[in-house]
């Protein structure tokens, strides 16, 4: 199966939770009322993954491929970031889809910046959502374009970094479509409140974290928001956790 990573701060919760970490619904959610986002670069299991082949309504969560950001990155300043532009490109058939998720210092009607429980006023989120749907489909390009204004500074669980004043873009795929929810077994015994926040976070929703291409960062510091002992046991998590190799 896939190698799945997760966070310092969940792993152990959803380990109690569902005895393993062997899929990926299960990487994707709450200790303490906010979600908590996984970063891949890779597919979702196709077990997972929609069936349907026409284009489908669906929302659209994304982050931004930062090379060093391997779990979470929180920009210094909302403002800095949003005076920027950011831009999707969904291209199917000849035919591109524009998508601007902000510019101009705000973000556009129906989207927002993913609520990571940490992130502090003033700052934000790498990664972006959106209420609004749009059509996708599995045999889709996509070119994400990001504008940064000036260099821009931020932190993450083990290191302080920058990225740069200038253009960024990427080309990629889905990492996942997914329609209905189907709760799998690993969360068949799980609370029901539970349940219906993976199902709400999931359902009908396209993940685009699949990018070919990376955005690297200037790392200043080694040090990020983790103390010691909280980098010594995600050290230890990232160890057990399942290897690519693995099967069940």
């Amino acid at each position: 199966m896939n190698k799945i990573t997760t966070t310092v701060y969940h792993a152990d919760i959803l380990m109690r939770l569902t005895g393993k970490i062997s899929c990926l619904l299960v990487l994707i959610f709450l200790a303490s009322g906010s979600p908590c986002y996984a970063l891949l670069m890779t597919k979702m299991p196709e077990v997972m993954q929609t069936t349907n082949t026409e284009p489908q309504m669906r929302m659209i969560s994304l982050k931004l491929p930062l090379r060093q950001a391997e779990f979470h990155w929180e920009f210094m300043s909302r403002e800095e970031l949003l005076a920027g532009k950011l831009v999707l490109r969904v291209i199917r058939s000849g035919e591109t889809n524009e998508i601007i998720i902000f510019e101009n210092g705000r973000m556009s009607d129906g989207w927002e910046a993913m609520n990571f429980s940490d992130t502090k006023a003033g700052k934000i989120y790498f990664g972006f959502k959106s209420s609004k749907k749009y059509a996708t489909a599995p045999g889709d390009r996509l070119e994400l374009e990001l504008q940064v204004k000036q260099d821009l500074g931020g932190i993450g669980p083990e290191q302080k970094g920058i990225l740069g004043a200038g253009t960024y873009k990427a080309r990629g795929t889905y990492s996942g479509l997914l329609d209905e929810f189907k709760v799998p077994d690993e969360l068949k015994d799980a609370p029901k409140e539970t349940i219906n926040k993976v199902r709400q976070m999931y359902e009908f929703t396209a993940f685009l974290e699949n990018w070919q291409d990376q955005w690297d960062l200037h790392i200043t510091s080694e040090n990020g928001w983790l103390t010691p002992e909280q980098r010594q046991r995600n050290k230890q998590m990232l160890e057990n956790m399942p290897k690519d190799d693995d099967t069940e």
